[in-house]
């Protein structure tokens, strides 16, 4: 409990979350507070906190002196920030929460991500935080035990996922020694998938657009053999144009700014690419370029489009390959360009019917050239639609489409297009990290082989780049999908940090039935349950052909009545709420505030609008549309669409239902590994060094699970010591108890430590008077540590303290007696040589008098006078 004079821990609104307060006052339930450090250009001002004097943290002073925030006495936000924010200052960005990493994004280079440095630190068991020692920590556990590891890198978009995921790749050939074609490649997919799935937004300039599993398998000698590459959730919407303040995908800048005149002639660039004058305008003469921002902060597009062309070499593309690829790059920008407007002509029922305009027939047809496919057709296939009822094909009939409706069918071939070319991408990777690297050819018809680098083996390291948590001010299916994996990321986390305190207890001899832990099956059970969640009953609405309306309406009555429907489970509806209507009035429309709802997920609540759900779960094309793209004349994209053709499109899984199935496949091998955390985070908004904003970072630690990690600490025992470390820590105040140390066990000293520390701190109101701490197991001893509950460990504190303020007052007693006596004889002797000078220059004696002053000067040569 703080007392007047102790600095404690206040919650502020501004940047720095918690400041440094100091106690000026107690006054029965309240406590009189004063900020140490106010803001620059604010007075110090008192506070008045009332009923919350428990809920202060008190500071320890050892914040920022540990590199594990778990070592604190103090495990709170407050205190945690704070080490957090002293370590980032001293450009150590790496800090352990217990078993998880945690890396402070520093946007700018610092000397301890150097490859130089990562290449001198080796693979010992003791090491300081860095990605650096994750990574050897698993591959050291591939080598000893032979079972699969996974590293799962999570947070915010500009918190550094990427860069963490390549400090570690990075480290991992390094310490197994491996080189040639597949490392080689292993390192170079990372970079091409940065092209073609990374974009700049308005929080990160290189932001990760999709998920991403790599696996490296390793041969006998521990060196990689092969490898394995999985993608998720791409985000497609991006394709068709970017928000403001954000871009495309970085690989159609990059082409747009660095193609050579010859691809530029290949791909039709310059024909519309250009100004009166000739000069090429780039990005800017496309739609889909052109609609957010055309350069990125710190993104080379030059640099970027050379590093593509070598990226795909090192993968087996040829340079006709490479411009095969290009083309569809190209196709999707021309197809952006291809606008449409109502038919005034024809007769009276075929007017205001969609077609192509006039102004853009030239990028249509640079559109149908690039994707080798007939003109007339594309047309065809954007302006109308073929409908099939169920007598068959026999009975179909062509529905002319709305201008509306054109442009929509228009961006799902070009998100079709692009987002097939990055799973080949993929797919071609995967050849290429199978062990040996055949020529790759898209122009085959041939489907591709399967890669040989998904063994059966578990020699193997997996890296797992996900989106970090989302909760914007309007959130949208794919925050809905983002925010569901990581609930079922954050419940792998918390079962593994589970099982490892469990099994160390159970090693220990420990019990720890009457622990409880913290989970998210709520959350899980609502957004996949077995019998009914929101994703199934999304599945359903689309499944009738139903409306956002009909879905969001079927979740409030399943889940929101007072009497939710039977089969949807009580925890389900503890997490799920109906929002008061008309709350955002202002920003949304009547219709559109009807389907929202909320969702309380482990790292807040989060208000979801249902608005064109249904269509994004779907995800599918109409089924002209993969027959059209099936034909065309370029094989490779004919290959991608072949069996999509060849398939019903209605009976296609949904978006949701497919992703749920592959995040499915991904628990299931991360559940066969051995798990290692990192969590990035980003200090301030703006992206700029040396700037910490506490309360940017705190939401982030809330995020990304590292408030579970404390919670789980707190619900078990937060603070253990090994035998001979307890006994040292709690032997100085037993010294007048000998008895309790002449036994040969420190097992035994160990529990009597104990007793006679609850002795000393009976009658204080605490837990020391409510009976005994080993019998009600707030403290149990171990076979190799003792295992304290965190009230308990406070009261600990308290005797040692008083010895320790105690005995810094006797230190400071004598100190000062010595200086003092050290400063008087100083004096005798000055005193002493200066009478003697004094004496000679009486008598006229120089040669006397030299020798004396002499002597006084050597009476100072060499003394150090003590400060004040």
């Amino acid at each position: 409990m703080a007392s007047v004079g102790q600095c404690v821990w206040l919650p502020v609104d501004d940047d720095e979350a918690y400041a440094l307060a100091r106690v000026k006052a107690v006054q029965g339930d309240s406590v009189l507070l004063e900020r140490v450090k106010p803001p620059r250009g604010a007075k110090k001002e008192e506070t008045l906190l009332q009923k919350a004097f428990e809920a202060l943290s008190v500071v320890s002073g050892s914040e920022g002196e540990t590199c594990d925030l778990v070592q604190l006495e103090d495990v709170s936000f407050a205190a945690m920030l704070s080490a957090l924010r002293a370590r980032s200052q001293r450009d150590e960005i790496f800090t352990s929460v217990g078993p998880v990493l945690v890396v402070v994004n520093p946007y700018k280079p610092v000397a301890c991500c150097s490859p130089d440095l990562i290449r001198k630190m080796g693979a010992g068991e003791s090491m300081p935080p860095h990605t650096h020692s994750i990574v050897a920590t698993a591959y050291r556990n591939l080598l000893d035990e032979g079972g699969a590891q996974s590293v799962l890198v999570s947070g915010e978009s500009g918190a550094g996922k990427t860069e963490s995921i390549k400090l570690c790749m990075t480290s991992l050939a390094q310490l197994s020694r491996s080189s040639g074609k597949i490392t080689a490649a292993a390192l170079e997919s990372s970079l091409l998938l940065e092209a073609f799935g990374n974009a700049m937004t308005v929080r990160n300039h290189n932001s990760s657009r999709f998920g991403k599993w790599c696996a490296l398998h390793f041969d006998a000698n521990g060196q990689i053999c092969s490898g394995l590459i999985r993608s998720y959730l791409l985000e497609q919407s991006r394709v068709v144009g970017a928000a403001v303040g954000e871009r495309n995908y970085h690989v159609f800048y990059y082409m747009l700014a660095a193609a050579s005149p010859e691809q530029r002639k290949r791909l039709r660039l310059d024909t519309q690419g250009t100004q009166a004058d000739g000069e090429s305008t780039g990005a800017a003469a496309y739609n889909y370029t052109s609609k957010g921002e055309l350069e990125a902060p710190g993104i080379d597009d030059i640099a970027g489009w050379a590093g593509v062309s070598e990226q795909l070499r090192v993968i087996g593309y040829s340079e006709e390959d490479q411009l095969s690829i290009f083309a569809l790059l190209a196709a999707v920008l021309a197809l952006g360009n291809v606008e449409f407007d109502a038919s005034e002509e024809g007769a009276e029922d075929e007017r205001g019917h969609g077609q192509i305009a006039a102004s853009s027939r030239s990028a249509a047809e640079i559109a149908a050239d690039l994707l080798e496919i007939d003109a007339k057709q594309l047309e065809a296939k954007l302006t109308t639609r073929v409908l099939v009822p169920a007598g068959g094909r026999a009975s179909m009939y062509t529905i002319p489409l709305t201008p509306d409706q054109c442009r929509d069918t228009r961006d799902a071939i070009a998100r079709a297009v692009y987002t097939s070319l990055f799973d080949k991408l993929i797919a071609d990777i995967n050849t290429s990290l199978a062990g040996d690297t055949p020529k790759l050819t898209p122009k085959s018809k041939q489907p591709l082989k399967r890669s040989r680098a998904e063994p059966d083996d578990e020699r193997f390291i997996g890296f797992l780049d996900i989106f970090g948590f989302e909760n914007f001010a309007f959130n949208s299916y794919e925050q809905l999908c983002i925010n569901f994996t990581n609930e079922k990321l954050q419940s792998h986390f918390m079962d593994a940090l589970i099982r490892r305190q469990e099994e160390e207890w159970r090693r220990e001899g420990v019990a720890s039935t009457h622990v409880v832990f913290p989970d998210n099956a709520a959350q899980l059970e609502l957004l996949d349950g077995a019998t009914l969640c929101v994703f199934a009953l999304l599945d359903e609405e689309c499944a009738i052909s139903g409306t956002d309306d009909g879905f969001v309406s079927k979740m409030h009555n399943a889940f929101a009545n007072p009497n939710p429907s039977a089969n949807a489970t009580a925890s389900a509806s503890a997490v799920y709420s109906k929002p008061v209507r008309g709350r955002n009035r202002a920003a949304v429309d009547a219709a559109t505030d009807k389907l929202r709802f909320t969702i309380s997920h482990y790292a807040g609540d989060v208000e979801y609008t249902a608005l064109h759900w249904l269509e994004k779960n779907r995800g599918g094309l109409h089924q002209d549309l993969p027959r059209l793209l099936a034909s065309s004349r370029h094989s490779g994209l004919a290959a991608m669409f072949e069996a999509r053709a060849a398939s019903d499109e209605s009976k296609r899984a949904t978006v949701g239902a497919a992703y749920r199935q592959s995040l499915r496949a991904l628990s299931a091998t991360m559940s066969r590994t051995n798990q290692h955390y990192i969590r990035c985070i980003k200090p301030n908004e703006e992206q700029e060094p040396d700037s910490f904003n506490g309360v940017v970072v705190e939401r982030q630690m809330r995020c990304t699970g590292l408030g579970a990690v404390v919670e789980i600490q707190r619900s078990g025992y937060p603070v253990s010591f090994t035998h001979g470390a307890f006994v040292r820590r709690y032997k100085v105040v037993a010294f007048d108890r000998p008895q309790l140390f002449e036994s040969d066990d420190e097992r035994e000293i160990c529990v009597g430590l104990v007793k006679y520390l609850q002795e000393l701190q009976k009658g204080s109101g605490g837990e020391a008077d409510k009976g005994s701490w080993l019998d009600r197991m707030l403290a149990q001893v171990g076979l190799t540590k003792v295992f304290l509950r965190a009230e308990v460990y406070r009261q600990m504190e308290i005797p040692r303290q008083g010895v320790a303020r105690r005995a810094a007052v006797c230190v400071q007693r004598l100190c000062r007696g010595v200086r003092v006596r050290a400063s008087m004889r100083q004096l005798v002797r000055h005193q002493t040589a200066a009478a003697a000078v004094r004496a000679a220059l009486k008598d006229k004696a120089l040669p006397e008098a030299e020798a004396a002053i002499l002597a006084l000067k050597a009476v100072w040569e060499g003394y150090h006078v003590p400060e004040p």
